[in-house]
């Protein structure tokens, strides 16, 4: 048994409990973990000033003492986050996740605080005699069935991680669409290509039969400079906007003065490059 050390003098009616070992142990192994040749002391810091925290917060029974330890559990859990988001090659959406989840976790430190000093404001918990009851309860739960293994063999060693994983495009989300874009277009363009993600490489695809792997390229007319209707021959306004009418048209009598100037003058240029190309004299529309 290991016992918190907070100051004394908070609360001298109500001295904290003492934490189990085992207690202890599990909140060190949400701590962030030092490197592997960090040297012992590091180790041991990282415990003394966890166990610092613990003894501020003053658990005085089990319930306040799991609070407590969630408190420091979820801070750690907070600091790692910004240090990841922080991170160098950490890209720029896994980083805007980190931070959120960052805050997410501060709002679950928040509220166990809240939580912890409420219950402090009462009477502890008076403690119960159990007897020998956790040994006999012990034993039943060690005799009771494991849950069952997973569907690989027991024993088998682990599949190795495949060199490349299938990603449909209508099961990832738009941070994930919008960094596979850019990871294309940095490659048509020739630019530096993106730091790959940790993990297999992905392949994105459609499914088989997603209606999205009908779509067709876009059309070229849709970047081609529009100069004006008013500055386009017939012949050029038909081709670029895709008029394939052969029918007859109205009577040249409808139209205005304007409009029948410019059509006449249309029907010269045309006549005169049927003309130069020994295509004939064509036929008035009506």
């Amino acid at each position: 048994m290991s016992s918190t050390s907070p100051d004394p003098t908070a609360d001298p009616g109500h001295p904290p409990i003492a934490i189990p070992r085992q207690i202890l142990l599990a909140m060190a192994q949400t701590l962030r973990r030092p490197d592997a040749d960090a040297p012992a002391d590091t180790w041991q810091d990282m415990v003394d000033a966890a166990m610092t925290q613990l003894g501020a917060l003053g658990p005085r029974d089990p319930i306040e003492a799991m609070l407590a330890v969630q408190v420091i559990a979820a801070n750690a859990g907070v600091l790692d986050a910004y240090r990841t988001a922080m991170e160098p090659g950490t890209l720029m959406a896994p980083a805007a996740r980190q931070r959120a989840s960052a805050v997410a976790m501060t709002r679950s430190v928040f509220g166990l605080l809240r939580l912890l000093a409420q219950r402090q404001k009462s009477a502890p918990a008076v403690a119960c005699d159990w007897g020998e009851a956790a040994a006999g309860i012990g034993a039943l739960w060690r005799q009771a069935p494991v849950r069952p293994a997973e569907a690989s063999p027991a024993g088998k060693a682990a599949q190795a991680e495949p060199a490349e994983i299938i990603r449909w495009y209508d099961e990832i989300d738009d941070e994930e669409l919008a960094i596979e874009d850019e990871r294309v277009r940095r490659e048509l363009a020739g630019e530096p290509p993106l730091p790959p993600p940790p993990g297999p490489k992905r392949i994105y695809k459609y499914k088989p039969g997603d209606y999205g792997a009908t779509w067709k390229g876009a059309d070229p007319k849709s970047f081609a400079h529009y100069p004006g209707w008013e500055n386009m021959t017939m012949a050029e306004r038909r081709a670029f906007f895709g008029y394939t009418y052969k029918g007859p048209g109205c009577p040249i009598s409808m139209l205005s003065a304007e409009s029948q100037a410019a059509y006449a003058a249309q029907q010269e240029v045309e006549a005169a490059e049927r003309k130069e190309y020994g295509q004939g004299e064509a036929t008035p529309e009506r």
